[in-house]
């Protein structure tokens, strides 16, 4: 399970119901896939999804509306991560592989007898975290998962992973929130500062939902960026305030990329203010496709904020009134 999910474990998200209820009516007419991608941008609920369908598939005791009841042994022992049916192979540490031995090690638990009548599940997240000998590894084993077994795989970018694995998988995109729907949803968790983390994270309620101190960090990332682009700071110093590990500087250009796509629509009146909000937009988003793709975080941020430096207007100097030429003093 996953500590920043919401407290009701049984329940999919507003924006995820539609996804959810098709895929339950599969499964009751028998035709689930055992082998699933399920993708998602980031902050927008993806893992927790995977959550709501685990707990879906182990439990013993459906509710009237076919949603994990939350009381019997199944869904107890999920919730307490005991359950004997449910794998999870994650990578050890955050930006880091999950290697062959790791697969191996999973495969040889998947090869035994489940303990319960029903479905085992097998979560990978992230998906795109498996090397490539990791993933030739599983091919067989996705392709032909054993009876009862539902493999799950979980990716924000599902365009990284190898096609070997795709090719295996049926693919769930699942939708995002818009603003109104994340308002709404973080208004009934019962937040302050609701202003404050929509303006930072305004269609990924689930970063907006974990944030602590949100009015804080955003005026963190304003001022860091403000100092940089004033060249009262040093890029590196800079770099590694915003984002040290890579979930920190994940988070940030998420942040980032919101902004500059609120800005670019603000100012799309002003030609020059808007292609300069754009071009802002598109570097963040190759930053954070950079760091996703495993660059260092200090690396992928450095390069971001040195051709945003590059963005501002040159300011012209003048050391006092200009004398005129001998051409026109005549």
């Amino acid at each position: 399970m996953t500590d920043d999910a919401p407290v009701r474990l049984t329940e999919p998200l507003p924006w995820h119901r539609r996804a959810y209820d098709d895929l339950r009516t599969r499964e009751a007419a028998g035709r689930l896939p055992q082998t699933l991608l399920l993708s998602a941008p980031s902050g927008t609920g993806l893992a927790h999804f995977a959550d709501v369908v685990t707990a879906r598939l182990l439990c013993m005791a459906q509710t009237a509306d076919e949603r994990p009841c939350g009381t019997c042994r199944g869904c107890k022992q999920w919730q307490s991560g005991n359950h004997p049916d449910a794998l999870a192979l994650n990578p050890e540490g955050a930006g880091q592989e999950i290697g062959v031995d790791a697969v191996r090690e999973a495969l040889s638990a998947l090869s035994l007898s489940r303990h319960y009548d029903g479905y085992r599940v097998a979560r990978l997240h992230p998906a795109e975290a498996l090397n490539r000998n990791a993933a030739n590894a599983m091919l067989k084993s996705l392709e032909e998962p054993g009876p009862g077994t539902v493999f799950l795989l979980l990716s924000e970018q599902p365009r990284t992973l190898l096609a070997t694995i795709r090719s295996r998988a049926q693919n769930l995109a699942l939708p995002a929130p818009d603003e109104s729907q994340s308002r709404a949803w973080l208004e009934a968790q019962g937040l302050s500062d609701i202003d404050a983390r929509i303006a930072a994270h305004p269609v990924q309620p689930m970063h907006a939902v974990a944030a602590e101190d949100i009015a804080t960090l955003h005026k963190q990332y304003t001022d860091a960026l403000d100092s940089v682009l004033k060249s009262a700071a040093q890029i590196s110093d800079c770099a590694k305030s915003l984002g040290s590990g890579r979930d920190e500087a994940v988070r940030f250009l998420d942040w980032l990329a919101a902004r500059e796509w609120r800005q670019s629509l603000e100012t799309v009146a002003t030609t020059e203010s808007a292609h300069q909000a754009v071009e802002r937009y598109r570097l963040t988003l190759n930053a954070r496709a950079a760091l996703r793709a495993y660059t260092p975080p200090q690396l992928a941020l450095e390069s971001l904020l040195i051709s945003w430096r590059t963005l501002q207007p040159r300011q012209r100097t003048t050391t006092g009134p200009r004398r005129p030429n001998q051409h026109e003093a005549r």
